[in-house]
């Protein structure tokens, strides 16, 4: 595929260690997605619509004060995220540069909302923030428990799971709670959506199903052990790991299991869906591609250590990091290893795609920009 130049044209930028504040329109063409949130999308499938040339060449690195978290977010141009020491950074995609960083005590997770960053932090006494990048301004913050999770925006709501046994849908204009609904035990794993039911696993060993309406509880599902991973949702099928080292598909109305896959490793991360193949990778060092409807093994790449981060599909692509310091992809239909890149220390970030840029972060500190060989 030729690659596309961006234009990007700003309005405003004000940059400053104690607020990012951005104002710009996009003339990027209609096929750069966006990726807003954690998974891409309130379903969390980590599959992204554009395409991406291979080989690729790092384009530039970013040195930042601390390991990166898990969340990468690229928006028009503007790549979002948080270090571990408690700072929230804006880059301009294409060049590396800085536009902004703020300090939010805490590393958080985020996610993008009209203009807006949701933020939400491990502990403090506040820990749900709506974050206004026209004004440099926060909206709102309110105390929503520890959350160890992603949030979930959608619509005029955010959804998220507390470590302390609770999820709750909030009314993002004003962080006004709508609902809560207690569970036996914390909540690890992040919220997923689709046709009106929120999905999570919970480290009862069970991944419960609940009504977008009312937080009531629709079905639970048991599994042998914590349930951290996050939910892939694909049409009526809920897909998830548990650290029973068993990957399951279950029934989103009824909650009944629909197949199983034994592997040899613990499943802390969320698969990755389109409309063939689920894939997820294990503690064991393994990466699987199944067919989705039958859980029958299509192929599987053993990596040189634990899979720690979930999978990107991206056309005929599959990417992923491994605590072994690569980023690797793959031919989706395969498993053949196309291309990988050794960074200076362990992943745990998972990779983004925004156009033909390909978004990584290593736990030293580093971001990583990848771009095709072929764009000079």
């Amino acid at each position: 595929m030729k690659y596309i130049k961006l234009m990007l044209i700003p309005i405003l930028i004000l940059t400053g260690c104690s607020k990012i504040k951005i104002i710009h329109f996009s003339t990027a063409p209609p096929i750069m997605k966006n990726w807003e949130m954690y998974g891409g999308n309130a379903a969390r499938t980590n599959y992204y619509s554009g395409d991406i040339s291979l080989p690729l060449k790092l384009k530039w690195r970013y040195d930042a004060t601390s390991a990166i978290g898990k969340t990468l977010l690229a928006v028009d141009g503007v790549l979002y995220f948080s270090s571990l020491d408690g700072r929230l950074y804006a880059l301009d995609i294409e060049t590396g540069k800085k536009i902004g960083h703020k300090k939010i005590i805490v590393d958080a997770t985020q996610a993008y909302q009209d203009s807006n960053l949701i933020l939400a932090l491990r502990y403090g006494d506040e820990t749900l923030f709506k974050y206004n990048l026209k004004t440099a301004k926060y909206e709102w913050k309110i105390d929503a428990g520890d959350i160890a999770s992603e949030p979930l925006v959608l619509d005029g709501n955010i959804i998220v799971t507390a470590l302390y046994n609770h999820i709750d849908l909030y009314d993002s204009k004003n962080g006004v709670k709508i609902w809560q609904t207690k569970t036996p035990d914390q909540i690890r794993s992040s919220p997923s959506l689709k046709n009106d039911k929120i999905v999570f696993g919970c480290d009862d060993g069970f991944v419960y199903a609940v009504e977008k309406l009312t937080g009531a509880i629709a079905w639970k599902f048991k599994t042998g052990a914590s349930v951290q991973a996050t939910p892939v949702i694909g049409d009526t099928i809920v897909y998830i790991g548990s650290l029973d080292k068993i990957f399951y598909a279950i029934s989103l109305n009824s909650g009944k299991l629909l197949w199983s896959f034994p592997t040899e490793g613990q499943l802390f991360e969320a698969a990755a869906l389109d409309d063939e193949f689920i894939i997820f990778g294990s503690t064991d060092s393994k990466l699987y591609c199944l067919d989705r409807l039958t859980g029958k093994e299509i192929w599987m790449y053993e990596a040189k250590s634990v899979i720690s981060t979930s999978p990107l599909i991206c056309q005929d692509k599959i990417f992923f990091g491994s605590l072994d310091n690569f980023y690797y992809a793959l031919d989706l239909k395969s498993g053949k290893e196309l291309w990988k890149y050794e960074t200076r220390g362990r992943i745990r970030t998972n990779p983004v795609i925004w156009g033909e840029y390909l978004i990584g972060a290593s736990e030293n500190n580093y971001v990583y920009i990848f771009s095709p060989e072929q764009e000079d």
